[in-house]
């Protein structure tokens, strides 16, 4: 199965967890607050692009 990240940039829109890339190609998860315009645990500079996690879609086991 193949599942296809569509990687965004700039600020998200809504609340939520995200993975995020990180400007040394770190692959982390981390939360946006549209109140404080900022990311958890990383400055707005350090990451390059996201995903909202409820977007990638889960593994599945081909059934054979």
């Amino acid at each position: 199965m193949e599942s296809v990240i569509k990687w965004q940039t700039g600020e998200p829109k809504t609340v939520g967890r995200y993975l995020v890339q990180t400007k040394d190609d770190g692959l982390q998860i981390s939360s946006w607050s549209n109140f404080t315009k900022s990311w958890r645990l990383y400055g707005n500079f350090e990451i390059i692009a996201w995903c909202k996690i409820s977007d990638i879609e889960p593994y599945k086991e081909d059934p054979k």
